[in-house]
């Protein structure tokens, strides 16, 4: 982490994903993309790509950005996107820049996650809204005081069933792992009970695995962080997303910070009892 305790070139890390994501859509005549070869020398060289699609490059140019999508035939609205993510890269203080420039379906991270061969979570404090029933987004609307944006609970919802849906259809292994603490929260209005019934019939899925880390098992090193890690069959890279009270988002898997959440997931599992075992 950065020393004000961000995590670091989050625009950088998202924006190497969505460019490589668009490199490889398929095309016709091309069925996997572009190959980094392809790309014209004018615009940048392999190498440079390379950087930019890992994240590693932490200040990449609008105009860079604009000539990759021109040559790619990119759709003009991801091409505004990708543009407000390298501005990011140039500020200091990205947060606003940056919120601007996440796809308000998630676009990024939902289009990995549909096509992960292993899912797997963690969070402290709340119930990973892949296995939320929908009581618990009502419960959180409920009780949402303060607030910028007004957030529209209903999409929101249905997002999180349909998701929840096409995660049951796939049949793709899952492990979360869940705090006692997201289990000790008061919900009110027969929320908790719905919670325990839900996710323990997610648990009974054969697929299914679902922790808790009880107070017990004292501090260890995911303590405060909500973590998904996406796992791929092919040697692709795993996509690794965090957040913490001090900022969030996308993490290179191949980074310092990267090898410490892929590290701390098997040892948080090492620490967690299954979630039958503690609700009943």
């Amino acid at each position: 982490m950065t020393g004000n305790g961000r995590l670091p070139s989050t625009p950088a890390v998202e924006l190497g994903l969505q460019l490589k994501a668009e490199r490889e859509r398929p095309r016709p005549g091309r069925p996997k993309g572009f190959r980094k070869a392809d790309i014209p020398r004018d615009i940048l060289s392999s190498r440079t790509l390379f950087d930019i699609e890992k994240g590693r490059k932490s200040k990449v140019t609008r105009g860079m950005v604009r000539d990759l999508c021109a040559f790619y035939e990119t759709d003009r609205a991801l091409v505004e996107r990708l543009v407000t993510l390298a501005r990011a890269t140039y500020m200091d203080d990205w947060t606003d820049s940056y919120a601007g420039a996440v796809d308000k379906d998630d676009w990024l991270y939902q289009n990995r996650e549909d096509r992960a061969a292993k899912l797997m979570f963690h969070d402290s404090v709340f119930i990973p809204s892949l296995i939320q029933p929908a009581s618990y987004v009502d419960m959180m609307e409920r009780t949402t005081k303060a607030t910028v944006d007004k957030l529209d609970y209903e999409q929101a919802k249905q997002f999180r069933m349909n998701r929840q849906e096409r995660w049951i259809a796939s049949r793709r292994p899952m492990t979360c792992l869940i705090g006692e603490a997201a289990f000790s929260l008061k919900l009110g209005d027969g929320v908790d009970e719905d919670v325990r019934s839900h996710v323990l019939k997610l648990a009974r899925l054969p697929f299914a695995e679902i922790r808790v880390i009880p107070f017990a098992a004292g501090r260890y090193d995911l303590l405060g962080w909500e973590v998904n890690l996406l796992e791929f069959g092919s040697g692709e890279e795993p996509v690794i997303r965090a957040r913490t009270a001090r900022g969030g988002g996308f993490v290179s898997a191949t980074s310092r910070r990267g090898r410490f959440f892929r590290e701390a997931f098997p040892l948080a599992t090492e620490v967690s009892v299954p979630v039958k075992e503690y609700l009943t």
